[in-house]
């Protein structure tokens, strides 16, 4: 019987669906990936199913993503050993005899919003939580373009960020709407047992001139805006921002730009981000070829950030820190993942 030691990944549970990788990333050649501390190995069975295993033979201490894919089970590269998409040892090369209890983990895993999400926890968990929904990035009517990398930072700092916008004018004032400028109005925090909502609506203002051009308005005219952010699950962040444009003609309407944010920590220390710009207006490639440097040149400069602050926390230690009201979503944030961590623990 194979037994991981996973490194540890501190308040983030394992009963939870996370984006390991891109759904066009894994197909027929093993992909190795590390998640919660965990090394896996992704790929395709003949059916075109993904199968997610435990990355380490159970005879050496070797990645089963160095072997190969053979029908719908992996090869070892080093000892031979054959494995079916459910983790068990099939055949052995050297003997005609399977040891008893020979395998490897195997993770539920499935489809969504062109990631691949796995279940690190108790297998017998997975069908009780649904997979985060984003039915946007598969909605021809939005327009999407995004990217993914490792943040060497740990994935609480990434929910920290996700939850307060009102930074977003110190780190970027080129995307950063003229209402974000201004003193925000008060945050309506809306908290379940396991999701945390939260939104403002801002008094008419205008957008920035980038969007403005492609939305079909005057720089200068004004329009009433909403923020909204939602912490989905442990492994999603969704923000959406909305302009509301009237008197303009065929420009009128509900303008909205969605961010979406799939984290999955690798360990204590770095996180996989995936992130994704959705947007209902201006659906042509010459749009998405703007919006798309000025986005990414946003996340680079947050990935930054975020990793030095994590720097800073590795050399001289956490602190608490001094919050303020625009943190009341973060609070409400890390309240449930205390808990849910907490739970994971005691059980």
């Amino acid at each position: 019987m194979s037994a991981m030691h996973p490194r540890h990944v501190t308040a983030f549970p394992r009963n939870a669906w996370y984006a390991v990788a891109a759904s066009r990333e894994v197909g027929r050649a093993p992909l190795a990936r590390r998640a919660l501390g965990t090394p896996v190995v992704l790929y395709r069975t003949s059916t075109g199913d993904v199968a997610v295993l435990e990355d380490r033979c159970v005879h050496r201490p070797v990645p089963l993503s160095l072997g190969k894919v053979e029908g719908d089970q992996i090869v070892s590269g080093y000892s031979g050993f054959v494995y079916g998409p459910d983790g068990v040892v099939v055949s052995v090369p050297t003997q005609e005899h399977v040891p008893v209890g020979a395998r490897v983990k195997a993770f539920p895993a499935r489809e969504s919003a062109g990631q691949v999400w796995v279940w690190l926890g108790e297998p017998a968990r997975a069908g009780l939580q649904r997979v985060p929904a984003a039915p946007w990035l598969e909605d021809p009517a939005w327009a999407t373009f995004g990217d993914q990398w490792e943040t060497k930072a740990a994935a609480s700092l990434l929910q920290d960020n996700f939850s307060d916008i009102t930074h977003v004018a110190n780190v970027d004032p080129l995307i950063t709407p003229p209402a974000l400028q201004q003193s925000p109005p008060p945050l309506d925090v809306q908290v379940t047992e396991t999701q945390v909502t939260f939104s403002r609506d801002y008094a008419p203002a205008p957008v920035p001139a980038w969007q403005a051009e492609m939305m079909g308005v005057p720089t200068d005219s004004t329009h009433p805006q909403r923020e909204e952010g939602r912490f989905v699950s442990p492994g999603l962040w969704v923000d959406r921002w909305d302009a509301t444009v009237s008197g303009h003609g065929e420009a009128d309407g509900v303008k909205t730009l969605v961010f979406t944010h799939a984290i999955t920590p690798v360990d204590d220390t770095t996180t996989r981000h995936a992130w994704r710009v959705s947007r209902n207006f201006a659906d042509s490639e010459r749009a998405t070829g703007t919006l798309e440097p000025i986005f990414r040149g946003y996340y680079t400069r947050v990935q930054e950030i975020l990793e030095t602050m994590q720097q800073v926390v590795d050399r001289d230690g956490p602190h608490h820190g001094v919050n303020v009201q625009a943190d009341a979503a973060m609070l409400q944030v890390r309240k449930i993942m205390r808990r849910l961590a907490a739970e994971e623990s005691s059980a």
